[in-house]
Order: structure tokens, then C-alpha cells, then sequence
């Protein structure tokens, strides 16, 4: 008996403490509208898994793709029937909301934008600064 309760005491320790192994959590609203994000920069803490609330208030698609200035400028230039359903990806339908889990490993600058024909362009990107 006093093992196991030791046991318990001790798991919850290492659960309370973390021991650094677990990164922060944190969510964060984002708007799509009249094709911009609102916010259009974030700041977050290396080592931080955000949960994106990603909420599309425009009638049409819209694409919530996050990477470096350099994989943006892949995006765009690639298959436009590309589906953007990989890690850090999403294609939000119309009035429709979802979510998207990130880990901010290290820190830099990252973009977050859209790939449809035309909204990069149009300017429909937003930056995360990662502290």
C-alpha cells in the first residue's frame, strides 16, 4: 500500500514538474477575412505547441500554411491542386472554422499564408516571430 502510494506521489511529481521535456501550450485565434489574417503577426516562444482556432469568415477557401519565406515561395510557385494537408497545413472552406496544432521548435522568423491563385500576391500572409 505505502508503495503504490508512493508511486502515485512520485508519477504526479514528474507530471507536475515536466521536468523541461514538455513544451508550453497555448491557442491562438486567427481571422480570415476579405482575404487577410487578423492578427497578421504573432509572436510565440521557441519550444511553445500553439493551437491554431482558425476561423474563415469569407464565403470562399482559403489556405493556412506555415513556413519559412523560402518554403512560402515553393507553395506558391507549386501545384495549385496541392491539398496543403501536411504538418503546419490547412485549407479552411468557407465559412467554416478549424483548427491546427504547431510546435515552434526553434527560434526565427516564419510566414503563415495562403497559396490560392492570387492571395499571396494580394498579400493574404502574416509572420510569427519565434522568440
Amino acid at each position: 500500500m505505502k508503495r503504490a502510494a508512493a508511486a502515485a506521489l512520485l508519477a504526479l511529481a514528474a507530471v507536475g514538474c515536466g521536468g523541461g521535456a514538455t513544451p508550453s501550450e497555448r491557442t491562438i485565434a486567427v481571422r480570415m477575412h476579405y482575404s487577410k489574417y487578423v492578427p497578421a503577426s504573432l509572436t510565440v516562444a521557441a519550444g511553445t505547441t500553439v493551437e491554431f482556432v482558425i476561423v474563415n469568415d469569407d464565403p470562399i477557401a482559403h489556405e493556412f500554411i506555415i513556413g519559412t519565406h523560402a518554403e512560402q515561395l515553393k507553395h506558391e510557385a507549386g501545384d495549385i491542386h496541392d491539398p496543403h494537408n501536411g504538418p503546419g497545413e490547412a485549407t479552411i472552406e468557407g465559412s467554416k472554422t478549424t483548427r491546427l496544432r504547431h510546435t515552434f521548435r526553434e527560434p526565427g522568423t516564419l510566414e503563415f499564408a495562403c497559396h490560392r491563385p492570387g492571395h499571396y500576391r494580394y498579400g493574404m500572409v502574416g509572420s510569427i516571430r519565434v522568440t
